[in-house]
């Protein structure tokens, strides 16, 4: 089976090759990241499958050090070295990782292609590909963030570049009137002046947020991006399913790192929330309790060097006593207007990379 694993390795392409390893690591991983660093997809893939325990001691050898020699350079190309606790961690990822190779249904590449898109449901995005959203470039610029090694998409891949300079519109799932009213305002306002809204696909904030520019799409206005914890074959939660048709209906794009199969468990929707910060240029957190998820994804901006903004509330209620503390410890820039959107975005407007055909305005709740 190794050898079949190895001659695919050799003949499939860059996208191909960064699903397959997505596969193997199922997850944010740095071990991964820096050998993406240190060489081409193709070339780690080859290398697990020459290490696998069927193949040859000499071959398992030449592979080991091939994987050895490119974590290195990657780690190298960070500014870091290798650490005798990094080599023990690493020997023991890429195990992991050879057990979910040896697992696959086939070693045909066009087979896996077909399983890992659904049969073309999805669109797989690579770092070289034109749609990928250039702010991600940032998570590869220091040893302990994770980019991810290929994009899932379902809907419009342009979504991902029409703005230069997204907002991620972020908060609690259990929000009051008020968030309700500064959110849909926020977000309307910002789509159509033609910004790309981003956003978790979640209920309360998320939800309203890319309720409101579905309800602005049109030809000349923004689109909105859901990105997800779990992979495009887990979309939820399930009461969002009509507006997951909506954002696909109105030119927009649902998003996973992960591959399709993967479920959303807890921990990812803390990984989740690092690829919200570094698609956007601005976060804007509109209403969160002082445990909110929100305040992971403000964390990321300020960690990423984002514009973070949160809008304050009543200091009585809970649901606000995050985005004020955010704002009292000069986190983020107080915005006192959320219908001008001019505050926490760049000059309106239209939308560049528009996918085939206009989007359909949808309704909402």
């Amino acid at each position: 089976m190794s050898d079949m694993l190895l001659r695919a390795a050799e003949s499939c392409d860059d996208m191909l090759a960064r699903c397959l390893l997505t596969l193997c690591i199922d997850d944010a991983d740095i071990m991964m990241a820096a050998l993406l660093k240190g060489t081409a997809a193709r070339d780690v893939l080859a290398a697990l499958a020459m290490s696998m325990e069927d193949m040859p001691a000499a071959v398992r050898a030449e592979g080991m050090r091939t994987l050895e020699r490119d974590l290195a350079l990657g780690i190298a190309r960070w500014g870091c070295t290798v650490r005798p606790r990094t080599r023990e961690r690493f020997a023991q990822a890429v195990e992991r990782w050879r057990a979910r190779l040896a697992s696959l249904p086939s070693e045909e590449p066009d087979a896996l292609r077909a399983w890992l898109t659904a049969d073309g449901a999805y669109t797989v995005l690579t770092p070289d590909d034109d749609a990928w959203p250039s702010g991600l470039a940032d998570l590869d610029v220091r040893s302990d963030h994770a980019p991810p090694a290929c994009l899932w998409v379902r809907g419009d891949v342009h979504a991902l570049t029409a703005c230069a300079e997204p907002v991620a519109i972020v908060g609690s799932r259990g929000m009051n009137d008020y968030g309700r009213e500064v959110t849909s305002a926020l977000a309307e306002a910002a789509c159509l002046d033609g910004h790309t809204v981003v956003s978790g696909g979640a209920m309360g904030v998320d939800a309203v947020a890319h309720w409101a520019a579905v309800r602005a799409a049109g030809p000349s206005a923004g689109r909105t991006v859901a990105v997800f914890a779990g992979g495009l074959g887990h979309l939820g939660p399930s009461c969002n399913e009509r507006l997951f048709a909506a954002i696909e209906q109105a030119g927009g794009a649902l998003v996973s790192e992960l591959c399709p199969d993967t479920p959303p468990l807890a921990h990812r929707f803390l990984l989740r929330n690092r690829l919200i910060a570094a698609m956007a240029a601005s976060v804007v957190v509109t209403q969160a309790r002082l445990r909110s998820g929100a305040l992971n994804t403000a964390r990321w901006a300020n960690e990423l060097n984002r514009r973070l903004y949160a809008v304050p509330g009543d200091v009585t209620v809970p649901s606000n006593a995050g985005c004020n503390m955010l704002i009292r410890d000069h986190r983020a820039i107080l915005l006192a207007d959320a219908r001008a959107a001019d505050e926490c975005c760049h000059p309106s407007h239209a939308p560049s990379a528009a996918g085939p055909g206009e989007p359909k305005p949808a309704g909402g709740p």
